[in-house]
């Protein structure tokens, strides 16, 4: 199992802990992390997720869906979770362009919903259902959970074709800039138009590429606030948007929340060996 160390944050006032691993270096064509979200004491009832543009694998471990696997997102409109402390959610988050090849169902279903794989993925969907969820419910160790899930998708990846390396390299280009890439300059460096790219682009991942730009420019928003940084005007110039007034309406279009609202949320979430060069949430 590869291990490499991101963001770590013990804070004793956190009421909330998220924490990701890393796949096996063979998988990370398809898959970005593992990941575990809780709700510890004296945590809100709810929690609103920020996006990652991304689909996700997930199994709570409590409430109306325990114990089954549910495929979410990429979701570009608020998503709120009720939340209960000593209920885990535990997941695969996997790379924008790769949701189609391995769960063969088409991503757009996905697009700002939240699905039973029973329900959407056939006999793929009741594989993962039975083997994934077993890991989840034999150990609550996110360690020993990623390397039961190594185990699994290691075997099954023999049948994954690769995501399109178009695709591919304009999330990648993204991620790096932090949304600020212009789409035209990532078409010319690969030798083809705007249109095909987006055209390509929105079929692999159910969103254009300046919708990924908006959730990693959130994110890049977030991780300042990680960074310490408590002054939103500051934040929204380091993080590409034209003003304060555009990063509030970008927050509250994604997120639900005002940027403060936001802010304090980061601030009560301990993290644990999060990595930000990743597609992912702070």
């Amino acid at each position: 199992m590869n291990r490499k160390k991101g963001d770590h944050d013990n804070s004793r006032d956190a009421t909330f802990r998220y924490a990701e691993r890393l796949p096996h270096p063979s998988l990370t064509p398809w898959i970005a992390a593992y990941w575990e979200f809780s709700a510890q004491v004296g945590a809100p009832p709810v929690h609103n997720v920020p996006p990652d543009g991304c689909t996700s694998l997930l199994i709570p471990t409590g409430g109306t869906h325990a114990g089954m696997l549910l495929y979410s997102g990429p979701w570009l409109i608020p998503l709120v979770v009720p939340v209960s402390p000593g209920h885990r959610f535990v997941g695969v988050r996997l790379r924008p362009g790769a949701a189609g090849i391995v769960l063969d169902v088409p991503v757009a279903q996905l697009r700002d919903a939240t699905v039973p794989a029973a329900l959407a993925g056939g006999a793929v969907g009741l594989v993962m259902q039975r083997e994934l969820a077993a890991c989840v419910a034999t150990d609550t160790d996110l360690d020993a959970n990623a390397r039961a899930f190594d185990a699994f998708w290691m075997r099954e990846s023999r049948r994954f074709v690769r995501p399109d390396p178009l695709v591919s390299a304009v999330v990648d280009a993204l991620v790096a800039s932090h949304g600020e890439r212009l789409v035209s300059e990532i078409a010319r460096a690969h030798g083809c138009t705007e249109r095909t790219l987006l055209r390509r682009f929105r079929g692999a991942t159910a969103m254009a590429p300046k919708q990924f730009a908006r959730v990693r420019r959130l994110l890049a928003a977030a991780w300042h606030v990680v960074d310490g940084i408590d002054q939103w005007g500051r934040i929204a110039a380091e993080a590409g948007y034209a003003d304060h007034a555009h990063l509030h309406h970008e927050v509250k279009g994604l997120l639900g929340l005002r940027p403060e609202e936001f802010g304090a949320h980061i601030r009560r979430t301990a993290r644990d060996q999060v990595n930000r060069r990743i597609p992912g949430a702070p």
